[in-house]
């Protein structure tokens, strides 16, 4: 008697779904969305800060060819106005479509790893000559750029639209070359994030530390500054990004100068402390104020209907002899 029973199978069909499929809309593969809006995220992360081979496939994987022109007035948070969602904001810039999008990418990623070349080898490009491969190497590394992804948050809407939350650092690092890590990157087995993105192993220092001559001391780098972003991620039913907007908070803007952070670690407890004095201040002179006797006058109703109880006291007092 045959079996009647289904048996699964084999999974040789489906292991190209991501390779087949990688271009597709993630509306294809509900099942899939959330792992596909994971990749994308992290790839646009990579692709803006990280150091990502190339970002431009990125873009046009994932973006809206064009998202429209952006009429906005910005005076406060809360007065914003904006006729359509742009591709890409930030506190300094706002673009409105993907090509505009695509050569910023290019600029960021020619700037995140800034080379000073040889005095021989501008030479020979000023005059079109072939380099040899002697004198091709960078003369010394000048700074440094990358990213460290942190949290990232997914939220889909009834609608099909999608928003992603990406919490990383932008770590800019001036004079590479003369710093040292100053603990080995522990090697952990590898996880879904690092399955899902493409990224491979850092080439920078993930703490780096200066190191004293002739010692074996290092001290904190006044050359490694860290910008803590905030991504926001907004995703149409056809899982292609329609708003791409970065925040910054002032105090890790401001934290880029150098002096500010030990200013602020000092400012910002005075300030607290002055405001604590002032809170306590106040609520003494509330309750020195509420605890003093109040002393009414009588009422003209009081008067009109007879003599005021204040002025009855006084009058019996004063009849007894008191």
């Amino acid at each position: 008697m045959a079996s009647s029973i289904p048996f699964p199978e084999p999974l040789d069909t489906q292991s190209n779904v991501f390779e087949d499929h990688q271009h597709s809309p993630i509306t294809n593969f509900p099942n899939l969305s959330m792992i596909s809006m994971h990749t994308s995220s992290f790839e646009i992360c990579q692709s803006v800060y990280g150091e990502t081979p190339s970002s431009h496939d990125a873009i046009e994987r994932y973006y809206e060819p064009n998202a429209g022109a952006v009429s906005e007035i910005v005076l406060l948070p809360s007065s914003r106005l904006l006729t359509s969602r742009s591709s890409y904001e930030n506190p300094f810039i706002t673009t409105t479509s993907r090509a505009m999008l695509s050569d910023i990418y290019r600029l960021s990623r020619r700037l995140s790893n800034i080379d000073i070349p040889r005095p021989l080898a501008v030479i020979y490009t000023l005059f079109g000559l072939e380099l040899p491969s002697y004198i091709n190497k960078p003369l010394f590394h000048a700074l440094k750029a990358w990213t460290d992804i942190g949290d990232i948050s997914e939220t889909e809407g009834f609608d099909g639209h999608r928003k992603t939350i990406i919490e990383h650092t932008l770590n800019i690092l001036i004079l590479p070359g003369i710093h040292t890590d100053s603990m080995r990157s522990a090697q952990f087995a590898q996880s879904t994030d690092s399955l899902l993105s493409s990224a491979t192993s850092p080439s920078h220092p993930a703490h780096p530390v200066l190191p004293v001559l002739g010692t074996s001391l290092t001290v904190p780098s006044p050359l490694h500054f860290q910008l803590h972003t905030i991504t926001r991620l907004s995703f149409n039913e056809q899982g292609r990004i329609t708003h791409h907007r970065d925040f910054w908070d002032i105090k890790d803007v401001m934290r880029l100068i150098p002096g500010m952070p030990f200013a602020q670690w000092i400012g910002t407890r005075v300030t607290a402390l002055g405001l604590t004095y002032i809170a306590r201040s106040w609520m003494k002179n509330d309750d020195r104020s509420s605890s003093e006797p109040q002393l009414t006058r009588p009422k003209s109703e009081d008067i009109e209907h007879g003599i005021a109880p204040a002025m009855v006291s006084n009058s019996l007092w004063g009849a007894t002899g008191g």
